[in-house]
């Protein structure tokens, strides 16, 4: 069996977090990225995709300086987000996605939700095909264990605060960007692979 670990990145703008994306401020998906994982961690294959937003289709330069994703790149690069999801279902299948909200449960479909909320903003049909966890929940009980203090919210920071960084050095890219995040993820599971199995009886 293999399971995906997944991120999203999506427009965003100083201040959105506290206030909540007002007004024409949506949060739109601007990047994918996904990892397949077979059980014993190894990495079976990759995605990324990068979409255009369209209800925003300039990224803000908050948002720039954040992720590294340029308008350039988007313009270039990017694709619709409906284009994207076909992209992404297709790469999952039936498998398993993981991906890291702090203080939501193991059920909270996290990401999953960023993806639902394109599907309803795009008006596009909305499917339960896909199997999301919160991959945070299990982590903050292993976190426990070590008793290394304060816990990491973000998915990026994952790897920094077991200092593993230097294993996913080779993207290129830094926290904040899906791919780095999602690999971020990984290297948590690395780490405390001596209890994979109660992972796996979680979502098999």
């Amino acid at each position: 069996m293999s399971f995906v670990i997944f991120d999203t990145e999506y427009t965003s703008w100083k201040g959105c977090q506290e206030h909540g994306w007002r007004g024409r401020q949506q949060r739109e998906i601007v990047q994918i990225s996904a990892i397949r994982v077979s059980n014993d961690l190894r990495v079976l294959d990759t995605f990324n995709v990068l979409c255009r937003p369209s209800i925003n289709p300039i990224l803000s330069d908050y948002f720039v300086n954040l992720t590294g994703i340029t308008n350039k790149q988007i313009q270039s690069h990017g694709v619709s987000f409906k284009t994207a999801y076909k992209r992404f279902k297709k790469f999952v299948g039936a498998s398993h996605c993981l991906s890291h909200g702090y203080g939501a449960k193991w059920d909270d479909k996290c990401d999953g939700d960023i993806i639902l909320e394109n599907l309803k903003l795009y008006t596009m049909p909305i499917d339960d095909d896909i199997k999301y966890h919160n991959i945070a929940a299990w982590l903050i009980d292993e976190y426990k264990k070590i008793k290394l203090g304060e816990h990491p919210k973000n998915s990026g920071k994952i790897a920094k605060y077991l200092h593993m960084d230097d294993k996913i050095k080779m993207l290129g890219i830094d926290e904040h960007n899906a791919m780095y995040d999602s690999y971020s993820i990984l290297m948590g599971l690395k780490y405390f692979r001596k209890d994979i199995d109660s992972l796996l009886k979680k979502m098999f």
